[in-house]
């Protein structure tokens, strides 16, 4: 008797507590959505949210790693600052042509169709196929080799603003990490560099929680956002240009969706799944580099 009658109380412990957790996940999840509305069609424009430095831009230079990283990670922001302006010029730089499993041809051919999809302008959408500059795992890209294509095409193409990988590289692929150690030293030594915004790496339990890490990420830009809905935005000092949290309108989801399927060589069922569960294709929070002093 005694047995059961602990049995029960265990039972109804174990009830309570699944209670308590489906009703926490139910409260994040609506407040995830909520936030998601509120930074994707009330203020995405707002210059609290989206700096003046990206929201005002006239030539954007995406600088990544390998054909796909631009709508696996970066979409979000692309979108948010080429789809919120119509004047600005969105051009794309991948370092190689991933060809690290003889397919480089294929996949350049099909980084066309994502640009296309991402709004990137044709002529400025380029996979690379430089020998110091192949796509490996194990191999830590020529820092100077990658500061002379960045500083070549900043020039040739009047960028004034920069998005690219922060030091932890998304995924931690050895050849993003060298792409942000690069870029982040040109962008913070350089007095000619354009500003620079790098995205922002999470650990990985938190890269795969769909909407449910927006709360979290949301909270550094907590005064920002009351601030975007509550007060006009008529006087913006220089602390607004550190940060920027971009988040996706369903159009611009399905058009980052448009845009993977087009490398169809990459496309899986892990893939698919990832277009759904990464926090990467719903929201990007970005950090500007700092300039060090001369």
């Amino acid at each position: 008797m005694r047995n059961h009658v602990t049995s029960l109380s265990k039972s109804k412990a174990v009830r309570r507590y699944v209670n308590l957790l489906l009703r926490i996940l139910t409260f994040v999840l609506i407040l995830s959505i909520l936030l998601q509305f509120i930074l994707a069609y009330i203020v995405a424009k707002d210059p609290r949210i989206l700096p003046p430095a990206l929201r005002r831009a006239k030539n954007l230079l995406i600088v990544t790693a390998h054909p796909d990283d631009e709508c696996l990670f970066f979409s979000p922001a692309i979108l948010g600052v080429l789809d919120g302006n119509p004047d600005t010029t969105g051009g794309l730089i991948v370092l190689s042509s991933g060809n690290n499993y003889g397919i480089g041809e294929k996949r350049k051919v099909e980084l066309k169709g994502s640009c296309q999809a991402l709004s990137i302008d044709s002529g400025r959408c380029l996979a690379l196929d430089k020998p110091d500059l192949q796509d490996n795992p194990n191999v830590w890209w020529d820092e100077a080799a990658i500061t002379a294509v960045v500083k070549d095409y900043v020039a040739k193409w009047k960028v004034d603003v920069i998005l690219t990988f922060d030091s932890g590289g998304v995924s931690g692929h050895i050849n993003h990490r060298a792409v942000s150690t690069a870029v982040s030293h040109y962008a913070a030594t350089d007095p000619k560099a354009p500003p620079t915004y790098t995205l922002t790496t999470t650990s990985l339990p938190r890269k795969y929680t769909f909407l449910l890490d927006l709360p979290l990420t949301s909270l550094s830009f907590s005064w920002r956002i009351f601030k975007a809905l509550f007060t006009p935005a008529n006087v913006i000092d220089d602390s607004y240009q550190s940060k920027a949290l971009v988040a996706s309108t369903w159009n611009m989801y399905f058009k980052t969706r448009r845009a993977f399927a087009s490398h169809e060589s990459q496309y899986g069922w892990d893939r698919n799944l990832y277009m759904i569960a990464s926090r990467y294709v719903w929201f990007n929070d970005l950090r500007r580099v700092e300039r060090r002093p001369a």
